[in-house]
Parts: C-alpha cells; sequence; structure tokens
C-alpha cells in the first residue's frame, strides 16, 4: 500500500479536498493523509463545495505536517510553489509533484462568487488526483 501525503500552507481548502479525492479514487491501494505547514481552520467554503460534489468533509480536521513526522510517504502532493520551496524534511525519499492551483481563500467578493472559486478549486482538485492515481497505480475503472 502506497502512503501519499497532501501538503499545503495551512490544510485549510485544497489539501483537504485531495485527501478525500484521494481516499475516493484510491480505495484500499492508498493510506492518504493531509497536512499543513502550520495548522489552521477547515474553510467552511470548502466544505460547501465538496458536499455539492457530493463528497462530505465535515469530520475533516486540520493537522500539521509536524503531527504526521514519524510516518514515511511514497508521494508528496503540493498545490503551489512556496510550499514545495518550504517542504520540511520527510522520512524516506517521497516523490514530490507539483500542481500549482490558486488558493481559493484568496478570492474576493460576495459569498457566491468566492463558492463558484471553491467549486472551481474542488474540480480541478478532483481531476488531479483521478490522474495521479491512474497514471501511478491504474485503479481507477
Amino acid at each position: 500500500m502506497k502512503k501519499v501525503l497532501v501538503l499545503s500552507d495551512k490544510n485549510e481548502a485544497r489539501s483537504q479536498m485531495a485527501e478525500k479525492w484521494l481516499n475516493y479514487y484510491g480505495k484500499r491501494n492508498l493510506e492518504v493523509w493531509s497536512a499543513g505547514l502550520e495548522k489552521g481552520s477547515i474553510q467552511v467554503l470548502a466544505q460547501k463545495a465538496m458536499a455539492e460534489a457530493v463528497m462530505d468533509i465535515p469530520e475533516y480536521k486540520s493537522k500539521a505536517v509536524s503531527d504526521l513526522s514519524q510516518d514515511t510517504f511514497d508521494f508528496v502532493l503540493c498545490f503551489d510553489k512556496e510550499v514545495e520551496n518550504r517542504l520540511p524534511a520527510l522520512n524516506g525519499n517521497p516523490e514530490v509533484l507539483l500542481f500549482e492551483l490558486p488558493n481559493p481563500a484568496d478570492v474576493e467578493g460576495e459569498e457566491n462568487v468566492k463558492l463558484q472559486a471553491y467549486n472551481a478549486i474542488c474540480n480541478a482538485v478532483d481531476d488531479i488526483c483521478f490522474s495521479f492515481v491512474q497514471d501511478k497505480f491504474q485503479i481507477v475503472s
């Protein structure tokens, strides 16, 4: 079983979404964690976007990568260059993959405008996770 870490700045949206999508597509073939360089708070709009995609994440909690420091990972997925550049030392020699996606929390405007941004990121993360699982493991039917 391969171990995957999705790493972000504060583990508030994109990494949480990716954890859920990877668990879904990876079924029983992957162990998936998400964490942030720092611990943050799950964004309510991230939860709403995932719920609209029928992938609820209300039980997910934000974690810091330091909480996982004893684990060994095969892959580390990052969604922005800054996180990749600040990647802490991890056990083993994980393959680091960068998928640059804007942080939906940076979008300004009315709630419906912000939710559209989270929905777009949710869809992009879904596509990335599906492709990652298919390309690396060929386990998605």
